[in-house]
């Protein structure tokens, strides 16, 4: 009988075999104070863009604002991603950040 460590890769391949799954990384959106914008427009964009209601919108407006940015939500890559273009095609300025 030998008595071997059992490899990392051998225990993640049978992980993946019973039907594990590694969640992705996992990323912040930030939206960042705009100078010079309306901040209806922010809200309205922040609707918009991310289905929140008004109250939610609002108080994220208002936080980047005040506080220079707001996080809207934490996602994956892709879609972290989506939401940065989205705000940046209406002229907002958002980033990606490691959650």
């Amino acid at each position: 009988m030998s008595i071997r460590p059992p490899s990392r890769r051998n225990d993640r391949l049978s992980f993946l075999a019973r039907g594990g799954y590694f969640p992705p990384r996992r990323f912040k959106v930030v939206l960042h104070k705009a100078a010079n914008t309306d901040l209806m427009f922010v809200t309205r964009a922040v609707m918009d863009i991310t289905r929140f209601g008004s109250a939610e919108a609002e108080y994220r407006m208002w936080e980047a604002h005040h506080r220079g940015r707001s996080l809207v939500l934490v996602t994956h890559l892709e879609r972290a991603e989506l939401f940065v273009e989205q705000f940046a095609d209406r002229g907002l300025p958002a980033s990606i950040e490691p959650a």
